[in-house]
């Protein structure tokens, strides 16, 4: 059978046990929830339960053994000790059960748990198993939920797909009082077999789901999640993303910069920015932005036009607003006369708009006022308001204008939403009202205007995606795991550069005792040790800079290395590199590329030089990246108009740039396992050309045992 024919065949099997005609529980009382949670969601197919010692389980008379199932059943519910747990699955597998989903704990998030869980998986075989340690799975869209407790009620007209690693988040959202329209909701654990790109795939062959929430404690199988992302965005379904558990890349040795600026969340950020998810930091934002992602159409740019009653949101509000990137542009003279007529006197037009009295001056005033307030076709119409709470105010009045509001937006195709800014105060039936009128009913003031943000934000990354080809997107699956990394010393690692056409200074490399000529360099030059284990040097007195002639050379040369016998004692400096100053530079830029543990290589371009870290003005993409892509990553700096010409000065040749970037990318892209990371700090710009003045790089000594011989011969 080839790879593509297993993996159909357990997409199938997958979906088999997603959409069950018939399930088993095993285990013990502890299931009695599970089971029950099942009936009360109205699953329509068979129940059998399995269990030695009892005659039944929740009502459901117990089978003793699986081997005594009547039926193949298409899904098991699996919440036996772990010591059983094994053998179970294996006997499950061997009848031909669609697939398990194993609640039990104790595998690999268990310190010593991970052999277990290798033989859990091989017990398996070709049957496949969500978790273990997982909450289980709830397909409310057709009925079918097998999760170890509550998780929600959700009628068959939901659309939202949850992937989770865990199961508290799945049931925070389900639970939520927020007008959601969840369809699945599905806990994966431990990720033992399936991981949370197996189970994207599948959902999105669904033609009822319209936009996906993945929770991801740990990111696996890259290239697979790719291929998902790819099927989302040709299929234009959006993927609203949350990573926990964000480490920083200093918690790992390293000799560059590259890993402090770009760590283990910022390159998590560039994989989901490639993919096109929208990354949320919250669950109640994510919650917001899905709301926004299903029932509103697609927001095609940031011009904003809000409306509220009260001064308060509309400073407070246009501040978050302006914060997330909404576009709020005064209304038009045209406009603001025609609104003009039906504000009170001391009211004058603006965006923010505040209504403040008109709001009590029923439908037909209120619907003429936003007719004319939308009159400039913005993008996006916004109502920022707060209902009464219970026994308050007669809501009559916010249901009358928030009414209009839709009228008024829908008359003219403008997507439009209604922030309520306190989240608890807004009754499912007045959202149930603006869902059916076409307004997006979103709770709480911050994670409101978020969510229109974000709703901005996945048109913005729809539209990269498309433009983009496959390519672009795809990632090649890499081997994962701890690397015993060795070094080059600078001039290794500029010859290597040099080789694969990144211009680096004219060098010569010369000792302390033997004296060459240095005729053919133009000074002044600057003078810097050689090694391996000689990080950040300058720090230990091993560069020096200005040097104006040949005998100053040799003086310097001598110094340093007697200086570095007492700063750096454990390290044999033998050689020292003597290369050109580059004097024309216009901007310095760093450019960093590593391997990141199951994600890939991580390209990262910022403001250099020996300020670098304190900068913090970076970029981090993806590799391979095009061209295009790079030049947008060096464009989207803070510093970059320094390299375009700012207030008359000289412009750098970015162009140049861009070249030697990806030429030092496509050479990592060509080391496959045996690249580790590489630098150049600073990469100078200058007003024709770069020139690369300092660089690291670092290899993998299993993977290439002779690559250092190899790139020095």
């Amino acid at each position: 059978m080839s790879d593509q024919d297993a993996r159909e065949l357990r997409r199938g099997r997958i979906k088999r046990m997603l959409s069950p005609k018939s399930a088993v529980f095993i285990g013990g009382a502890a299931m009695i929830p599970a089971i029950e949670y099942c009936r009360a969601r109205g699953f329509q197919g068979e129940i059998f339960v399995v269990n030695p010692r009892r005659n039944e389980l929740a009502g459901v008379k117990c089978v003793p053994t699986i081997s005594e199932l009547p039926i193949d059943p298409d899904v098991a519910f699996l919440a036996v000790p772990r010591d059983g747990l094994i053998g179970v699955v294996r006997e499950l597998a061997s009848i031909g059960a669609g697939g398990a989903i194993c609640n039990t704990s104790g595998f690999s998030e268990m310190h010593g748990g991970e052999e277990s869980q290798r033989q859990l998986v091989e017990a398996a075989g070709e049957m496949p198993i969500i978790g273990p340690n997982c909450p289980g799975v709830a397909n409310f869209a057709d009925r079918a939920c097998f999760m170890m407790d509550h998780f929600g009620d959700q009628d068959v007209g939901g659309c939202v797909a949850l992937i989770s690693n865990g199961g508290s988040y799945l049931s925070d959202l389900g639970c939520a009082d927020r007008s959601i329209p969840i369809a699945y909701s599905i806990g994966l654990g431990n990720q033992a077999m399936l991981s949370v790109a197996d189970l994207m795939d599948v959902v999105l062959d669904d033609p009822r789901v319209k936009a996906i929430n993945l929770y991801l404690e740990s990111i696996r199988e890259v290239s697979v999640l790719s291929a998902a992302a790819l099927k989302a965005a040709r299929k234009n379904i959006p993927v609203v993303v949350i990573k926990g558990g964000r480490t920083t890349a200093g918690q790992r040795a390293t000799q560059s910069h590259t890993a402090s600026l770009a760590g283990d969340d910022v390159v998590a950020s560039a994989l989901f920015r490639r993919l096109g998810f929208v990354e949320v930091g919250t669950p109640l934002e994510a919650l917001e932005t899905l709301k926004m992602l299903v029932y509103a159409p697609s927001v095609k740019g940031r011009r904003t036009a809000y409306v509220t009653s009260s001064g308060t949101y509309a400073v407070l509000g246009s501040d978050v607003s302006e914060f997330n990137g909404l576009d709020l542009q005064p209304p038009s003279a045209e406009a603001a006369a025609e609104t003009e007529k039906y504000l009170p006197p001391f009211i004058h037009p603006a965006n923010p708009l505040d209504i403040s009295s008109a709001q009590n001056e029923g439908y037909d005033h209120n619907l003429d006022l936003y007719r004319a307030y939308l009159s400039d076709q913005p993008d996006m119409a916004l109502m920022v308001m707060c209902f009464p709470p219970e026994k308050g105010w007669d809501p009559i009045t916010w249901q009358t204008t928030t009414a209009a509001f839709a009228k008024a937006a829908a008359e003219r195709e403008i997507p439009a939403a209604f922030v309520n800014t306190v989240p608890e105060l807004l009754p499912k039936a007045d959202r149930e009202k603006m869902i059916a009128d076409g307004l997006v009913p979103l709770q709480s003031l911050e994670d409101g205007i978020r969510a229109v943000s974000n709703a901005m934000r996945a048109s913005e990354l729809a539209e990269e995606l498309a433009r983009k080809s496959d390519d672009e997107i795809l990632i090649e699956p890499r081997l994962t795991g701890q690397v015993e990394p060795m070094s080059l010393d600078e001039a290794e690692a500029k010859a290597e550069l040099a080789i694969h056409g990144v211009s680096v200074p004219r060098n010569i490399v010369v000792q302390p005792e033997t004296r060459v000529s240095l005729e053919e360099l133009q000074f002044p030059v600057v003078v810097k040790a050689l090694s391996s284990e000689l990080a950040h040097k300058s720090e230990l007195g091993g560069v020096a800079l200005k040097i104006q002639s040949a005998e100053e050379v040799w003086q310097i040369v001598r110094l340093m290395a007697a200086k570095l016998k007492q700063t750096a004692p454990h390290i044999d400096i033998q050689h020292f590199l003597v290369e050109e100053m580059v004097r024309d530079g216009v901007g310095e830029l760093l450019v960093g590329i590593r391997h990141v543990d199951g994600i890939g290589l991580a390209l990262t371009v910022g403001f250099g030089g020996t300020e670098a870290e304190l900068l913090r003005d970076t970029k981090t993409v993806l590799l391979p990246a095009s061209s295009d892509t790079i030049s947008e990553a060096i464009q989207s700096l803070r510093l970059y108009p320094l390299l375009s010409g700012w207030r008359g000065r000289i412009a750098g040749d970015v162009e140049a740039a861009v070249s030697a970037i990806k030429k030092m990318s496509d050479w990592a892209i060509s080391l496959g396992e045996a690249f580790v990371e590489a630098e150049i700090n600073p990469l100078i710009v200058r007003p024709k050309g770069v020139v690369a003045v300092d660089a690291v790089t670092r290899l993998s000594k299993k993977a290439a045992p002779t690559q250092r011989e190899q790139l020095l011969a």
